[in-house]
């Protein structure tokens, strides 16, 4: 099985580090785009479930991208930078909530959110992730919640010099309520 952009020896050592992973679980990234240096999109990659691993050594998209390919591996040199954008959250919770109880005690939206009584009082869009390297670029999103799984293990596997955050906006709902009732 070749793997793109890489020699029998790199690749080798790649696929020696996913099986020591080894672990099967479900796709949790989708790639949306995916560029080669001439800019062309390769449109057999678009919107195909993956896992990314990340890893000391390099990141690697698992997925089942054509019959030969199955792994993009990004060795760490390789990569220009990263950008995770996290995506909009909103808070719309009604008066008396656990959640609503829990905010107006100063807990952060992200453990007052395990106790939401209704799946609409809080919501975060999707994150995305954009991998610029000097071969290719991709682009992939994944669940708003694992904004922050997802910069913990870059910054612990030592991207942290080509991490860039975005974050965008938060919309608190409640503040909005609160100026209608006065």
């Amino acid at each position: 099985m070749k793997m793109k952009g890489l020699s029998s020896k790199q690749s080798g050592n790649l696929r020696f580090l996913s099986k020591l992973i080894g672990r099967k679980q479900k796709s949790n990234f989708r790639l949306v785009d995916f560029k080669n240096k001439q800019h062309k999109t390769d449109f057999l990659l678009r919107q195909t479930k993956c896992n990314l691993e990340i890893l000391p050594q390099g990141v690697m998209v698992v997925g089942n991208f054509t019959e030969n390919d199955t792994i993009i591996p990004i060795l760490k040199n390789e990569i220009e930078s990263i950008t995770i954008i996290r995506g909009k959250e909103i808070v719309d919770t009604f008066y008396l909530s656990p959640m609503f109880i829990l905010s107006k005690l100063g807990i952060p939206n992200r453990i007052s959110r395990h106790l939401k009584v209704y799946p609409s009082e809080y919501k975060i869009s999707e994150t995305r992730i954009n991998i610029k390297c000097e071969e290719y670029q991709l682009k992939l999103i994944t669940s708003g919640n694992r904004f922050a799984k997802l910069l913990r293990n870059f910054k612990r596997a030592g991207y942290t010099d080509m991490l860039e955050l975005v974050e965008r906006p938060k919309l608190n709902l409640l503040q909005y309520n609160r100026a209608i009732d006065i």
